[in-house]
């Protein structure tokens, strides 16, 4: 709500700031699902591909359900949407943690906790923090609030592995649902609520009528679609397999997530950055420096398997870090410049959804790639090819705006 005297601006810094430690928790669990492949792998002796297809499976349902996500937000709100995805996150790491097969894994992680996340994911997050902000500062408020996919990452990828250390990972899906239950669901449920209708535009209040048939003959959608589903692609297939590559390549897994964890603090500053970047420059002059960096990320897992690995650790997480921190929150706030009279949450969840899309096909044809050719090197090129697809894309949206 706004203050009492009629200035929305404190209570739209209250939702970014809300918006952050919920996506703080969100996606640093999420992010620690490469210490839990790497046990799959390793411990379990389940294939490559096989341990893939549980975070594959879950971002197709994530990509199924985020846009029916932003439709229930533009009809009810923040709050009941919110409150089912966060229930349906804790079942689904509940029953993760009571797991005996990789069929139990891919019911409870795949499915179940795929649908909270796809509730729960950017998109509709995106789609809140939108509507409390004018597109003026839009991109330096998602960044800010997406820069808990950083340090969410700083903080439970170490935690994950050292939880897996001690207790097994059944017991830390246990410990991460626990997190759900207490700490997320009184988060968002409280803290998360629609701006007042003084802060609405004219296209906010309009938001709900959608002309169907003009958006799926607009190329700009479509174009939007295109980068959406490779925007997050790339970023999901280093996400997933990064620990378990470095660990081939000679790394301790303690090290490699540490440098995961280190990647995840240069990300949380990166998200502002860009932000501020987007709003100053241009959204697509932002996402063109995070594009240069993925590429950058991909060099340094090459060069590393010749070269001393410490500086190239240290840079691959700044790379990494540069191509995160601007690859979701400049393409929902691009989604939310030019589409917001389809709705935001209708906008944003699919643009989340379509990136949930690509984060599934991802990791999975990296692992695929890795299972039948014994390298990398097919999966690296994927990962190449998605960036430099997204960025055409990306400017061809930007350009028509």
């Amino acid at each position: 709500m706004t203050s009492q005297a009629g200035d929305p601006v404190p209570s739209a810094a209250r939702i970014v700031v809300v918006c952050f430690l919920s996506i703080f928790i969100i996606f640093g669990i999420r992010l620690s699902f490469s210490v839990f492949f790497a046990e799959f792998v390793l411990a379990e002796g389940w294939s490559n591909e096989a341990a893939a297809a549980i975070f594959s499976l879950n971002m197709l349902v994530f990509a199924g359900t985020a846009p029916l996500a932003g439709i229930a937000l533009d009809r009810w709100g923040p709050r009941p949407v919110f409150c089912l995805g966060v229930l349906l996150m804790t079942l689904g790491l509940w029953l993760s943690s009571r797991a005996t097969t990789l069929s139990d894994l891919l019911l409870s992680y795949g499915l179940i906790e795929g649908v909270g996340l796809g509730v729960t994911g950017l998109g509709p997050v995106a789609s809140v923090i939108a509507s409390w902000t004018t597109p003026a500062q839009r991109g330096r408020a998602l960044g800010i609030a997406f820069a808990g996919t950083g340090m969410g990452s700083l903080l439970f990828v170490p935690l994950a592995n050292r939880l897996i250390d001690a207790f097994g990972w059944r017991d830390a899906y246990l410990a991460l649902a626990l997190v759900c239950l207490f700490i997320l669901l009184p988060l968002m449920v409280i803290g998360l609520h629609r701006p007042p209708p003084s802060l609405l535009s004219e296209s906010h209040r309009r938001a709900a009528r959608v002309n169907w048939r003009r958006l799926l003959r607009n190329p700009v959608f479509w174009a939007l679609m295109i980068a959406a589903v490779m925007t997050m692609g790339p970023v999901r297939s280093l996400t997933v397999h990064q620990i378990a590559y470095l660990e081939l390549v000679g790394v301790e897994r303690a090290a490699a997530a540490n440098v995961v964890g280190l990647a995840g603090l240069l990300t949380s500053g990166f998200f502002v950055l860009l932000g501020w970047v987007s709003d100053r420059f241009g959204r697509a002059t932002a996402y063109t420096i995070g594009a240069a960096g993925l590429f950058g990320a991909v060099g340094m897992l090459i060069a590393i398997r010749s070269v001393d690995m410490s500086s190239l650790l240290l840079l691959y997480a700044l790379f990494f870090a540069m191509g995160e921190g601007a690859r979701s929150s400049q393409t929902t706030a691009l989604a939310s410049d030019v589409f917001q009279r389809q709705g935001l949450g209708l906008i944003n969840g699919l643009v989340g959804g379509l990136g949930g899309l690509g984060a599934a096909l991802g990791p999975w044809l990296v692992g695929r790639l890795r299972d039948e050719s014994g390298t990398y090197d097919g999966g690296l090129l994927v990962v190449v090819v998605m960036v430099a697809v997204s960025v055409i894309a990306y400017w061809y949206v930007a350009r028509a705006r």
